[in-house]
C-alpha cells in the first residue's frame, strides 16, 4: 500500500509538471486557432490516442456509469477548457494559472458538501492560506500581471468546475470503473459536448495552420502528454490518495508556469518569484498532513 501511495504522489507531480506548461502552450496556439478549435482538436487527438490502447473502452456498462462519465467530460473538459482557453485569450497566462490554482479549495468544499463523512482538518486550511500567499508573491513577480475581470472570472470558473469533475471521478472509482475506461469515456463525451459549442462559435480546421511545426508540437504536447497521459495518471492518483489530497498538488501549477516562463521566455528570476515558489510548495506539503 505504501508503494502505491508513493507512486500516486509521483503521478501527481508528473501531471503538474505537464499542466503547468499548458498555459504557455495554449497561448501559442491561440495565435492561429479559436478556443473551441483548440479544445476540439486537442481532445479528438487525445481520445483517439487512448482508444488505440483500449479499443473496447467505450462499450456500454450501465446508465449510471455513462451519466457520470458524461458529467466528467462536460465539467472537467468541455466547460473547463472553454473557460480556460477564453480566459487565456482575454488575460495573460500568469493570471489564469494563478486563479485556476485555487481549485483545491473548491474540490474540498464540494467533496465535504456531497460526502458528509469527509472532514477537512486544520492543516488543509493552513496549507491553503500559505499556498495562496506564495501564489500572491508569484503574481507580484510578474511585471505583466494585469487584471481582466471577464477573463479572471472565467479562470475562477475553471477552478469551480474542476471541483465538480473531481466529484464524479470519485463516484466512478467507487463503482469500480478502471482509470483507462473512465478517462476514455469522459474524453468521448467531452468531444460530443463540444460539437454544439462549435455550431455556436464556429469551427475551421485551418489545415495550413495545423501543419505548422510549432502548432504540431503544441497540439501533440497538449493532446498526448497533457491530456491522454496526464488525465489517466491523475485519475489513478485520485483512486489512491483521494480527491482532496491529489488536488492540492494544483498549488504547484503556478510554480511550474513561473519556471517555464524563466526558461522559455527569459522572464527574470526575482526574490518574489523564489519566495512564492517556496511558500506554494510549503502550503502543498502542509495540506497533505492528516
Amino acid at each position: 500500500m505504501k508503494r502505491k501511495l508513493i507512486v500516486a504522489h509521483l503521478c501527481a507531480v508528473i501531471v503538474i509538471l505537464f499542466w503547468g506548461m499548458t498555459f504557455v502552450s495554449s497561448k501559442v496556439l491561440l495565435r492561429d486557432f479559436s478556443p473551441i478549435e483548440i479544445l476540439f482538436n486537442r481532445f479528438v487527438i487525445a481520445t483517439l490516442t487512448l482508444l488505440l490502447l483500449a479499443p473496447k473502452a467505450l462499450k456500454f456498462i450501465s446508465l449510471r456509469v455513462e451519466l457520470y462519465s458524461a458529467f466528467c467530460g462536460f465539467y472537467g473538459v468541455t466547460i473547463y477548457f472553454v473557460f480556460e482557453n477564453n480566459a487565456l485569450r482575454m488575460s495573460n497566462a500568469s493570471n489564469v494559472s494563478l486563479i485556476v490554482s485555487t481549485a483545491p479549495l473548491f474540490v474540498a468544499l464540494l467533496n465535504r458538501f456531497i460526502d458528509k463523512s469527509a472532514k477537512l482538518g486544520k492543516y488543509f486550511f493552513i496549507g491553503f492560506f500559505i499556498a495562496m500567499s506564495g501564489i500572491a508573491f508569484l503574481s507580484f513577480s510578474s511585471l505583466s500581471l494585469q487584471l481582466n475581470p471577464e477573463g479572471d472570472l472565467m479562470a475562477l470558473g475553471c477552478a469551480i468546475v474542476w471541483g465538480l469533475y473531481s466529484v464524479y471521478v470519485v463516484k466512478l472509482h467507487r463503482l469500480g470503473i478502471s482509470t483507462m475506461v473512465m478517462t476514455i469515456k469522459s474524453f468521448f463525451y467531452a468531444v460530443l459536448c463540444t460539437v454544439p459549442c462549435m455550431a455556436f462559435y464556429g469551427y475551421d480546421l485551418k489545415l495550413d495552420c495545423l501543419l505548422k511545426p510549432i502548432n504540431i508540437v503544441n497540439y501533440l504536447f497538449l493532446a498526448v502528454l497533457a491530456s491522454s497521459l496526464s488525465f489517466l495518471i491523475w485519475n489513478k492518483a485520485i483512486s489512491y490518495l483521494g480527491s482532496v489530497k491529489t488536488n492540492v498538488y494544483l498549488y504547484a501549477t503556478p510554480v511550474v508556469t513561473a519556471i517555464g516562463a524563466v526558461i522559455c521566455i527569459d522572464e527574470k528570476l526575482t526574490v518574489y518569484l523564489l519566495l512564492g515558489m517556496v511558500l506554494s510548495i510549503a502550503g502543498l506539503v502542509i495540506s497533505q498532513k492528516n
